[in-house]
C-alpha cells in the first residue's frame, strides 16, 4: 500500500538524520524506493513531489544535502499527519466515570508534582500529598485514576494516607476507578479497594461483591471481605464456618466479623478461640466485641488463671493465659473488671517474675477504665513494690487532683533521673503531649488535652535539662526561660533539626524579642541544601517580622533547589506584605499548639 511506502520512507528519513545528510548521497535503499514512488506519482501528484524530493537527496551534493534532507522530512510528516485514520468499525460506548462533577480548573502545571508524587520514588512525596490535600488539588478528576493506583505503593505512609483520608473525602467520584482496578487475587492494595467499594455501593451490590471476593480472591482479599461480612447477620453461618478455616488471617477475619455480630453463636465461638491455639488472634475480636456475657467468661477464665498461679501450678502458661485475658478486657468498662484488677494487683503471691507482663498490662487497664473507685486504687499504688507502678499512679492522680497536690504528691520522685520511677514519670508526662509533626496537619484529629499543670514543673525540667517539657508547660514570658531555651538552640544551630524547630517554636510563643534574629542565624549559618521545607520549618519562617524579608530572600539565593527556592521567596513575598508586629500580638489562652496552629490557618 502508499501509506506503507511512505511510513518505510519516513524510517529512512530518520536513519539519515541520525547518521548525518552527507550519508544520503547514492543511497542504496532510497534509490530502490525511488521507482515505486515515480510509479505512484502518475496518478497522485503528492507522489510525484515526494519522488523528486527523494531524487533531488540522492543527487545533492555534501553542502546542499542537509536542506534537501530537511525538505524531504517535513513534507513526509505532513502527508502521513493528513493521512491518519481515527474511527473504529467498534460499537461506541460512553467512558464511564466521566461524569463526575469534580473541578478541573487547576492547570497542569500545578497537578504535575501531585501526580508525580503519586507514581514515582523519591523523598519529599509525603509531604507533597498533604499540601496537595489541603489544597484540594485531589478534587480533580485528572488525580483519581493515579490515587486510587497508589493504594499499592510500597511506602505504607502514602496507601494509608489516601485510604483513611483522600479517596473517602471523593466518595463517588472515585467508585470508577475503584472498580476498574480492583483485582479479586490481588493484595493489600486490593483489600484497601474492596473496603471502600463496600462503602460506596448499595447493600445488594456490596454483599455480592463481598460473597464473590471472600470465595474466590486471595488470602488478603478473602480476609477484608470476611470481615466485612460481619455488617450482614444473614451470613452468620458462613462466617462461622470460615472461623476454621485452614490458614490463620482467614480464621481472624471471620472473628472479627463475629465480634461485630455479638450473637449468642458468635459469643460461644470467640470463648472457644480465647481457650485455643488461636487465642492471640482472638484478643482483638473479643475488644471489640459488646457483649457483656462475653465479657464475664473472660473474668472467670482469667481468675482460673490466677488460682492455678497461687496454687504454683503450670506457672508460666497459667501467667500467659493471665495475660491474654487481662489484654481482651481492654476497653471494657464494668465494675466487674476493675474489682478483678483489684484483686490481682493486691495478691502479692501473683506478683512473681512470670506475671510480670500480666502485671502492666493489669494497671494499664486500670487506668483506661476510667471509673472513680479505678484511679483511686491506682493512686493507692504509688510507694508500692518499689515504686513499680507510679507512672500509673501519677496518670490517675493527674486526672482526679488538684495540679499542686500532683506536683507536692510526684515531684521527688522525678527528680532523680537516675532511678526507675523517675524515668517512668517522664515518660508518663511526654505522653500526654502528642508529637509536634503530628498535629502539624489538617487531618490529625487529636487535639493537645486542656490540662492546668503546676508551675513549679517548668523550673524542676530546666534543673533537670528536659528541653521539650519546657517547652510545653511554659506560656508567659520569663526571662530564665527564653535564655535557657536560645541556649538551646545555639546548641545545634541546625534548621533542620526537630528540637531546635521546637525550642525556637517556643520562644516566637513566649514573644522572645531576639527570636527573629536567632532564627535567620540559624538558617543562615546552616546547610544550604534543602529537598523540600516541612510545616513547622514553614510556621517558624511565616512567623518573621516584615523587615527580614529581605535576607530571606537572599539566603533564597544561596538554595540549590529549585522548588524550596520559589518557596522561600513567596514567603518573602508574604511577611513582607503583613502588618508589622502581629507576630508578637499577645495570644492567650490558646496553649502552644493553639497557637500554632493559629498562625497556619
Amino acid at each position: 500500500m502508499s501509506i506503507d511506502l511512505l511510513i518505510d520512507l519516513q524510517q529512512e528519513t530518520r536513519r539519515l538524520f541520525i547518521a548525518g545528510s552527507g550519508m544520503a548521497a547514492g543511497d542504496l535503499r532510497l534509490q530502490r524506493m525511488l521507482p515505486q514512488l515515480q510509479k505512484l506519482g502518475e496518478t497522485a501528484p503528492v507522489f510525484h513531489r515526494v519522488a523528486q524530493s527523494v531524487h533531488q537527496l540522492i543527487e545533492a551534493e555534501t553542502a546542499g544535502a542537509p536542506a534537501k534532507l530537511l525538505e524531504l522530512g517535513t513534507l513526509l510528516h505532513a502527508v502521513l499527519y493528513t493521512q491518519g485514520k481515527t474511527e473504529t468499525k467498534e460499537e461506541l460506548l460512553p467512558i464511564e466515570g466521566t461524569d463526575s462533577s469534580l473541578s478541573t480548573r487547576a492547570t497542569y502545571r500545578k497537578l504535575f508534582p501531585v501526580l508525580e508524587a503519586l507514581t514515582q520514588k523519591g523523598q519529599g512525596r509525603m509531604e507533597q500529598l498533604r499540601q496537595a490535600d489541603e489544597e484540594l488539588l485531589f478534587q480533580d478528576f485528572r488525580v483519581i485514576s493515579a490515587a486510587v493506583a497508589a493504594l499499592d505503593d510500597s511506602y505504607a505512609e502514602i496507601p494509608d494516607f489516601l485510604f483513611r483520608k483522600v479517596l473517602p473525602d471523593l466518595g463517588a467520584a472515585a467508585l470508577t476507578a475503584l472498580r476498574q482496578q480492583f483485582k479479586p487475587d490481588g493484595g493489600k492494595g486490593d483489600s484497601r479497594r474492596l473496603t471502600l467499594l463496600h462503602a460506596l455501593l448499595p447493600r445488594f451490590d456490596g454483599l455480592s461483591l463481598l460473597l464473590n471476593a471472600a470465595q474466590a480472591g486471595s488470602t488478603e482479599v478473602r480476609s477484608t471481605a470476611i470481615e466485612l461480612l460481619g455488617y450482614y447477620p444473614e451470613q452468620e453461618m458462613f462466617i462461622l464456618e470460615q472461623a476454621d478455616d485452614k490458614k490463620k488471617e482467614i480464621r481472624r477475619a471471620a472473628l472479627l466479623a463475629l465480634s461485630r455480630l455479638a450473637s449468642e453463636p458468635a459469643v460461644a465461638r470467640l470463648y472457644k478461640a480465647l481457650q485455643s491455639k488461636d487465642r492471640d488472634i482472638a484478643i482483638e475480636p473479643i475488644q471489640l466485641c459488646q457483649a457483656n456475657p462475653l465479657t464475664l467468661d473472660v473474668i472467670a477464665y482469667a481468675e482460673q488463671a490466677m488460682t492455678r498461679i497461687l496454687q504454683r501450678t503450670g506457672v508460666e502458661e497459667s501467667a500467659q493465659q493471665l495475660l491474654i485475658a487481662i489484654r481482651s478486657l481492654d476497653g471494657k468498662r464494668m465494675p466487674e473488671v476493675v474489682h478483678f484488677l483489684q484483686k490481682l494487683l493486691s495478691e502479692t503471691g501473683c506478683i512473681v517474675p512470670e506475671t510480670e507482663a500480666a502485671q502492666e498490662a493489669a494497671a494499664a487497664l486500670l487506668l483506661q477504665v476510667n471509673l472513680p473507685e479505678a484511679d483511686a486504687f491506682a493512686m493507692s499504688l504509688q510507694q508500692a513494690h518499689n515504686r513499680k507502678w507510679i507512672a500509673y499512679s501519677f496518670q490517675a492522680a493527674v486526672r482526679r487532683l488538684p495540679p499542686a497536690e500532683v506536683y507536692e504528691r510526684f515531684a521527688h520522685d522525678v527528680k532523680d533521673k537516675k532511678h526507675g520511677a523517675s524515668k517512668d514519670l517522664l515518660r508518663a508526662f511526654r505522653n500526654y503531649f502528642p508529637h509536634y509533626d503530628f498535629l502539624l496537619y489538617p487531618e490529625s484529629d487529636a487535639e493537645e488535652t486542656e490540662r492546668q499543670w503546676d508551675p513549679r514543673w517548668v523550673r524542676l525540667f530546666m534543673k533537670m535539662d528536659e528541653a521539650e517539657l519546657v517547652c510545653r508547660l511554659a506560656e508567659e514570658p520569663d526571662g530564665d526561660i527564653i535564655a535557657y531555651l536560645a541556649a538551646a538552640c545555639r546548641q545545634h544551630p541546625n534548621f533542620s533539626n526537630g528540637s531546635t524547630l521546637r525550642n525556637m517554636l517556643a520562644l516566637f510563643r513566649l514573644r522572645a524579642k531576639g527570636a527573629p534574629e536567632l532564627l535567620m542565624e540559624i538558617l543562615e549559618g546552616g546547610k544550604k541544601q534543602f529537598y523540600y521545607l516541612n510545616h513547622m520549618q514553614q510556621v517558624l519562617l511565616s512567623l518573621l517580622p516584615p523587615s527580614y524579608a529581605g535576607r530571606l530572600e537572599q539566603f533564597a539565593g544561596t538554595v540549590a533547589n529549585g522548588s524550596v527556592k520559589e518557596q522561600l521567596l513567596r514567603m518573602a513575598e508574604e511577611i513582607a506584605a503583613k502588618p508589622e508586629q502581629t507576630e508578637f500580638d499577645e495570644e492567650k489562652g490558646q496553649g502552644l499548639w493553639g497557637w500554632i496552629k493559629s498562625k497556619m490557618s
